[in-house]
């Protein structure tokens, strides 16, 4: 069972917005322009997920597993389910970690959100950036940062990264 907290239900209704808003749409550059126009910094949208996502962190219903000691830290909001266009939502929050390397068999939608100035995820700032099925990385962050992200059918590979 999923932690639950004051603001979860909140959270979880702003997630379904969101999701209905994407729902069926390719993880590919288009979807990436439309959720930084439309949901992106400076939007209402993008405020209420992020005010939401740090209290879900004071709350413990998000970011509430060590993975790395404190500098990393990740948890599942909610399970894959029609509410949420079928993926997983998950969220976490880095200060100057290289993560596990991974492949997103079905792809990958990060919103970050920067807690300090310059934290970026992977090169990029605050805002939102799509990686594509069957992409694979080490998730970068440098500063700090805390991230909301989407996996298609909750699914993730963590593998061992290719030979340099």
């Amino acid at each position: 069972m999923l932690p639950s907290g004051t603001h979860k239900e909140e959270m979880l209704r702003a997630v379904r917005r969101l999701c209905d808003d994407i729902r069926d749409r390719p993880l590919d550059a288009d979807l990436e322009a439309h959720l930084n126009q439309a949901f992106g910094p400076g939007t209402e949208s993008y405020a209420e997920l992020a005010r939401l996502l740090k209290l879900g962190v004071q709350e413990r219903w998000a970011a509430y597993v060590k993975v790395e000691g404190g500098d990393y830290r990740r948890g599942r909001i909610a399970d894959p389910s029609s509410e949420t266009a079928q993926m997983s939502v998950e969220s976490g929050l880095l200060r100057d970690v290289k993560g596990q390397y991974h492949c997103h068999t079905n792809g990958e939608i990060n919103m970050i959100v920067p807690l300090e100035e310059g934290a970026k995820f992977c090169g990029h700032g605050a805002g939102w950036r799509i990686f594509p099925p069957l992409s694979e990385h080490f998730p970068t962050v440098t500063g700090n940062a805390l991230m909301l992200y989407f996996l298609p059918g909750g699914e993730i590979e963590y593998r061992t990264p290719p030979a340099a």
